[in-house]
């Protein structure tokens, strides 16, 4: 887990009373490249746990495996909101699981766009350039 994917997570716990955290199962990463490089679905789910055990409110916290590019928001009766990275492909998706939850007789959510945090160069901070083996250094990332 990265300081983009912690800033996502602050940010849900300052504006959510309570945050359910999507997490992508191994068979969704099966086409990320350098895929030996990703953590299994356990080790992230214990880093993620660990990260809300010492920064968040474990209380009001709950994770939950995303299976489909869906995530179940489609289905999910009391989701209010969805609060995502400005990748536009992840914004887009999010606008279209509204659509099927529309299609599903349920209320649109909110979706709530957390810029991403970027490196000294303007790109965005990602998993895929980490794993790629650039570094970064954490006092130069912008927020």
């Amino acid at each position: 887990m990265h300081e983009g994917h912690k800033h996502i997570l602050r940010s849900a716990f300052k504006i959510g009373k309570q945050v359910a955290i999507g997490l992508t199962t191994d068979k969704m990463l099966q086409y990320k490249t350098k895929k030996h490089l990703i953590q299994s679905f356990k080790e992230r789910h214990e880093v993620i746990e660990e990260f809300i055990k010492t920064e968040c409110d474990s209380e009001r916290c709950s994770i939950f495996p995303i299976e489909t590019t869906a995530g179940g928001a489609d289905k999910m009766e009391d989701l209010e909101a969805l609060i995502i990275s400005d990748e536009i492909g992840v914004v887009q998706n999010a606008f279209d699981i509204n659509q099927l939850r529309i299609d599903n007789g349920l209320k649109r959510y909110h979706i709530i766009i957390i810029p991403r945090v970027r490196t000294q160069d303007g790109r965005p901070l990602s998993s895929s350039r980490i794993r790629n083996g650039e570094i970064f250094d954490p006092e130069t990332l912008i927020y």
